[in-house]
């Protein structure tokens, strides 16, 4: 067999599901069968803007996050390899340099680029696509694959929580309770930050994060900068998190942490955003730039699933699956503002689109 379904992109917002050749693996690559793929908030921007560069002549498959069986390694070198055939592995997918002075520094998200580009293999929205075998990492067996499938945005908010050393304590305001935000709390609060509050504008989100323990606001409803400084009796957040990437939510940011306190802006804008110097200047508060995650974070990420201490909130992101056939309807899907789906995934082989409670 040398054909594969798989979501071909063929222009800026064009492109479907077809069949097109299966992937061979380079040496130093894995052959991957896909279990599920996740489907990023930012996949919709990158289908619409073609970031991966597919053209009628050169179709590419998008898609970064998956859970899948390794089917095949080409090693002919033997080079250290910590996934066998037939382990489930995740991993990220660009493969940075690796010898630039921000990869040497376990920066790799942020790679210079200046001894050649970061190489992009093919995407996992397909049965079959490759990967460099030293970014996989195996799942253990048992695992619930639903949780396994949400293991990359996971390796972000990891990267997020630690990066910005919120710890025992510490007061700690969301704003956007998509997938990774949910992820940066739960994993805020594991880290014994004493107070952790999500302001969203879907009801249904706020409601899913009152039933796991969380502090709420609706941003539209409640004055959540007034809220964030009644909740620490008049000081302010000690971290900010916003992950809406929405102009509303970074002004609320600046004006709901406490003077020396930090904002991590999260979130995406796919426009431009006034940022107000002077509320920082006055505040001094520091601002924390965080770009996907970096060297051991994927690693962390993997071990905290493995050992199933949070599966059962992991589990919850996890709000539909959809057939491979419909990826397209499903990147519509999860743009829909109800906020009724946090994380969509797509599986290959699936007769119909299933929906958790």
């Amino acid at each position: 067999m040398d054909k594969m379904l798989g979501f071909f992109v063929t222009g800026p917002g064009e492109g479907g599901v077809r069949m097109g050749p299966i992937p061979k693996p380079g040496i130093g690559q894995a052959l991957i069968r896909l279990e599920y793929a996740g489907i990023c908030g930012g996949d919709p921007a990158i289908f619409a803007h073609n970031n991966y560069g597919g053209t009628p002549e050169d179709p590419r498959v998008t898609g970064h996050e998956f859970y899948g069986r390794v089917v095949a390694i080409n090693n002919p070198e033997g080079r250290p390899c910590r996934v066998k055939v037939g382990d489930m592995v995740v991993g990220p997918q660009d493969a940075p340099c690796g010898i630039c002075d921000q990869c040497l520094a376990g920066r790799p998200s942020i790679c210079s680029g200046q001894y050649g580009a970061r190489r992009r293999p093919s995407g996992c929205f397909a049965e079959y696509f490759e990967r460099d075998f030293d970014r996989l990492f195996p799942i253990a067996p048992g695992v619930d694959p639903l949780v396994a499938a949400i293991a990359e945005p996971l390796a972000v908010a990891v990267f997020d929580v630690r990066f910005s050393r919120v710890g025992m304590g510490d007061h700690v305001l969301i704003i956007g309770a998509g997938a990774i935000g949910i992820l940066i709390g739960l994993l805020a609060r594991h880290n014994g930050a004493s107070q952790v509050v999500f302001a969203e504008l879907s009801q249904h989100r706020l409601d899913l994060m009152a039933s796991m323990g969380f502090g709420t606001l609706h941003s539209a409803k409640d004055d959540v900068a007034a809220e964030a400084h009644r909740l620490t009796g008049g000081a302010g957040m000690d971290y900010v998190f916003e992950t809406s990437g929405s102009q509303p939510g970074w002004d609320t940011s600046l004006a709901a942490v406490r003077h020396g306190g930090t904002v991590v802006p999260v979130g995406l804008p796919y426009v431009d955003r006034k940022v107000d110097f002077g509320t920082i200047y006055r505040k001094e508060i520091d601002l924390l730039s965080v770009n996907m995650h970096q060297a051991g974070d994927f690693a962390k990420g993997v071990d905290l699933i493995n050992s199933g201490v949070l599966n059962d909130d992991f589990r919850r992101l996890v709000t539909s699956v959809w057939p491979l056939e419909k990826a397209k309807e499903a990147l519509d899907a999860s743009v829909d503002k109800s906020g009724r789906d946090i994380k969509i995934l797509l599986k290959p082989g699936l007769d119909e689109q299933i929906v958790f409670d």
